[in-house]
């Protein structure tokens, strides 16, 4: 008992903390290096959490931003601490549903519905604060983002003529990225659930904890009805009403990111398969994500993995 009460003030406690705090205080200071950082954001909180219990999980959590509210404050730094505070709660709802031994599905699935639910509450929290509509506020956000990556595109060497294209449909780029917004969330979410969720069993190992068994994901494969939300998200998109149509491309959106990680399983399979190196692996997924014909290959064999079965 003297032994979990020193537990807050331990020596792995100061040090872990030390650590997470330098990464949030990153993704605060440093944007562009700050999002690939944030996506693993989850697995400290994980990790001590699964390890430490609720209290000193939650207490860790809180600390780490403490910290880099204080720094935000002290450096002028832009206020990075509600997707922080989303991305770490994220990590206590993943620890909560790996304790459950749920699988894969319902532990990828019940986090991102969770946090998803919180980052709608926030949205409408500011709504209400600001007395301006909710898709309008993530309009005028995406705008901001945008007049922000058109400065940082100027030191990329990228032609005029795309830039000038971007500055002049800012306003519809923004409108159309407010629509489909939710599917965006969504998919962020998952993806940094997944990574996590991959990740973090060589960390877990590590430790000597335990971990859910989540059986082989390279044979994960999407339910096969799945392809009929696929045709229906189509079928809206040639609707001639907008909100028809916003509809489709969310679901559409979703969908092809099921079906690019059923993708990835596949290759997954394969790489396994010939006994790959990681060292080689990880150009290779990095190749997936890098080059858009190469993620579209992937998605087209996920989906006809249906009746290739791959």
């Amino acid at each position: 008992m003297e032994k979990q009460r020193s537990g807050f003030l331990s020596g792995s406690f100061l040090r872990e903390l030390v650590l997470a705090s330098l990464a949030v205080l990153l993704v605060a200071m440093a944007p562009f290096a700050g999002a690939i950082v944030l996506v693993f954001i989850p697995l400290p909180v994980i990790l001590y959490y699964s390890k430490s219990g609720r209290a000193r999980g939650l207490a860790f959590l809180a600390a780490s931003l403490a910290i880099a509210l204080v720094a935000t404050k002290v450096f002028h730094a832009p206020n990075a601490l509600p997707p922080l505070v989303i991305i770490g709660l994220l990590g206590i709802v993943m620890a909560e549903t790996m304790k459950r031994g749920y699988p894969i599905e319902k532990t990828v699935w019940s986090s991102v519905l969770a946090i998803s639910i919180l980052g709608a509450m926030f949205v409408l929290y500011q709504s209400i604060l600001q007395g301006e509509a909710p898709w309008h506020l993530i309009q005028l956000y995406a705008e901001r983002r945008i007049r922000t990556s058109i400065d940082f595109y100027t030191y990329l060497n990228i032609s005029s003529e795309t830039l000038n294209l971007i500055k002049e449909n800012i306003a519809g780029i923004a409108a159309f990225i407010a629509g489909i917004s939710p599917a965006i969330a969504v998919v962020s979410l998952t993806f940094v659930v997944w990574v996590n969720l991959l990740i973090g069993r060589a960390v877990f190992q590590k430790y000597g904890l335990p971990y859910p068994d989540f059986g082989d994901l390279s044979r994960w494969n999407p339910p096969e009805k799945m392809v009929w939300y696929l045709i229906a998200a189509g079928v809206m998109l040639l609707l001639p009403d907008n909100r028809t149509e916003f509809i489709g491309w969310n679901i559409l959106i979703v969908i092809l990111y099921v079906y690019l990680l059923a993708g990835l399983a596949i290759v997954g399979f394969f790489l396994k398969k010939s006994a790959v190196p990681a060292v080689f692996r990880y150009p290779i997924y990095f190749l997936i994500f890098a080059q858009q014909i190469v993620t579209m290959s992937v998605v087209a064999v996920g989906i006809f993995d249906l009746w290739v079965d791959f």
